[in-house]
């Protein structure tokens, strides 16, 4: 029967036979006696005691004992290795059986924060797969710029990945021997760094806005060394390109400016939207600043990267003042035209004609939407406005606006066509000037009425917000073939109800015109088509129910 003693390393309880305990304390005051000539010996002496109180529970958890005997005292001090080992020049080579060693070191995952660029995230994963921190580096870089993905995960390893604080960690972090050979080592060649390390460790045991401010200021201070390190020859590559880029929106925003003053390009730009919409007399200098506008911000950029990473000082206070001055000029007098060229749109007017429709004894109509030739369709608004651009009659217009079509239910007559134009101006009669520009045409052969499917503007006129409202008035008892194309253009909401988007082999849908309003019916195809389709499966019915027999 031995007797037991009950010892505390670093903060860990452990029961340890008389013999073993004054073992293991001869081998610390060797230890101590070793590194007390050290600035920051007592660091030292933790880490060793945090390392000893680490075997010693492995130990104790892999033979499932409790109290610490003799031999485990001469295992981990043959691990960890003796004071006199320091002048043997061949104490770096020993290394212990590890098939016998029941104590094993494992490669942990922490932040190098000594061999950073950033947060030393790359150079963590690095020491934990055995690669060199450049190709990780490499690897992040090139997910993030070619594939938009690696600024996320690098981010959240961050937050995960603990710093590597003390010796035991980079030790741990590295792979190496956790032992006193290796402590030396340490201590000889990162001392500086060790201390400016654990000064700030306790960052990390702050909850919430104390790590986050702590975090906050570790990506600021690695941006910096980011710009002034090994990233700076990247960011000039990025500078590079940048500029290139900018350089090319420069030409193409000079070459623009030229073909809409006239002076490059035989296309005549004054009837594209939006530029049929300006005064003719505003548009040089409204093109000018727009031109400014764009040019000088871009110019800045350029300047500005050639400063900043190529250290020149092309970019004076002077150069500068006065393009900013020129900027803030050419924004004043755009948005001046801009809001004098919108005083066109203060006043609204129309007019309206009525024409009759020729009739037919059965009084059943066919309307048709004319071929349309659009080039392009963009939204102005959410309601049904929409910015068509068509050719025809050897001009481009175009005109912003589609035309829609309103039915109206009358109790008896003929039915009737009401074309509603509308447009905007400076006053009521230039607003009325500006409706009769507009050109709307449909055409009747027989009881087929077949409609534009936009207005155009008169060559030369301005856009003024033209609209075309077209109402028809079909009397009650009237039949209605809407091409199915053509059916989205009426207002009634239940035209999209008749829309029989299932049926690909039936183009019209049948509205009938009854006291109660307008309702949809079958065609007398789709009727046909039912009626074949029961039949079909009626037979298939009976040929089941023989077989089952």
């Amino acid at each position: 029967m031995n007797k037991t003693i009950i010892i505390n390393i670093s903060g860990v309880i452990f029961h340890i036979e008389e013999d073993a305990y004054e073992m293991l304390k001869n081998y610390m005051n060797e230890i101590k006696r070793h590194f007390s000539s050290y600035q920051d010996n007592f660091e030292i002496i933790t880490d060793i005691e945090n390392r000893i109180a680490e075997m010693f529970t492995e130990l104790l958890e892999k033979e499932s004992k409790q109290v610490i005997v003799t031999a485990d005292v001469v295992l981990v001090t043959s691990k960890m290795g003796n004071t006199e080992d320091f002048g043997d020049d061949n104490a770096s080579d020993f290394e212990p059986n590890p098939t016998a060693d029941p104590i094993e070191n494992k490669r942990k995952l922490f932040r190098d924060i000594d061999d950073r660029v950033i947060g030393g995230v790359c150079s963590g994963v690095g020491h934990y797969f055995g690669i060199e921190a450049r190709w990780i580096r490499i690897a992040f870089f090139v997910l993030f710029i070619f594939y938009g993905f690696g600024l996320f995960p690098y981010l959240l390893l961050w937050i995960i990945m603990p710093k590597a604080v003390s010796r035991t960690d980079k030790m741990e972090m590295k792979g190496e021997k956790i032992n006193l050979q290796a402590f030396q080592k340490n201590v000889e060649e990162e001392l500086q760094a060790v201390t400016h390390n654990i000064s700030k460790a306790h960052e990390y045991a702050k909850p919430g806005l104390g790590r986050l401010g702590s975090f906050i200021r570790d990506v600021v201070t690695g941006l910096l060394k980011f710009l002034g390190g090994t990233g700076k020859l990247i960011l000039k590559i990025i500078g590079v390109l940048i500029i290139t880029f900018v350089g090319f929106l420069l030409i193409a925003a000079f070459i623009a400016l030229l073909v809409f003053l006239g002076y490059a390009g035989n296309t005549d730009v004054s009837t594209i939207f939006p530029i049929n919409a300006l005064t003719p007399a505003l548009r040089p200098a409204i093109y000018v600043c727009a031109f400014l506008v764009i040019f000088i911000p871009l110019l800045g950029i350029i300047l500005f990267i050639i400063r900043v990473l190529f250290n020149s000082r092309k970019l004076t206070r002077t150069i500068g003042f006065s393009l900013l001055m020129t900027w803030v000029l050419a924004l004043a007098v755009g948005i001046f035209c801009i809001a004098k060229n919108a005083t066109d749109f203060k006043e609204e007017a129309s007019f309206s004609e009525a024409t009759g429709l020729k009739t037919n004894t059965q009084n059943i109509y066919y309307l048709q939407m004319g071929e349309e030739r659009t080039i392009q369709e963009d939204f102005v608004d959410g309601n049904r406005t929409k910015i068509i651009t068509i050719t025809g009659n050897d001009r481009d217009f175009d005109t912003p606006n589609r035309v829609d079509i309103d039915l109206h239910l009358v109790e008896s007559g003929t039915p009737t066509l009401t074309k509603t134009y509308s447009a905007r101006g400076k006053n009521f009669d230039m607003a009325l000037r500006n409706a009769r520009q507009i050109e709307y045409y449909y055409t009747q052969k027989d009881s087929l009425l077949v409609f534009d499917s936009h207005s155009e503007l008169k060559e030369g006129s301005l856009w003024r917000n033209q609209e075309v409202r077209l109402k028809l008035n079909i009397p009650i008892g009237t039949v209605l073939y809407i091409q199915k194309q053509f059916a989205s253009r009426f207002f009634q909401s239940q035209m999209y109800d008749c829309l029989d988007y299932d049926d690909d082999n039936e183009d019209l849908i049948k509205v009938v015109a009854t006291k109660e309003g307008f309702t949809c019916q079958k065609t007398d195809k789709a009727i046909a088509r039912q009626k074949e389709y029961n039949q079909e499966n009626e037979i298939k019915d009976s040929v089941s129910t023989i077989l089952k027999f």
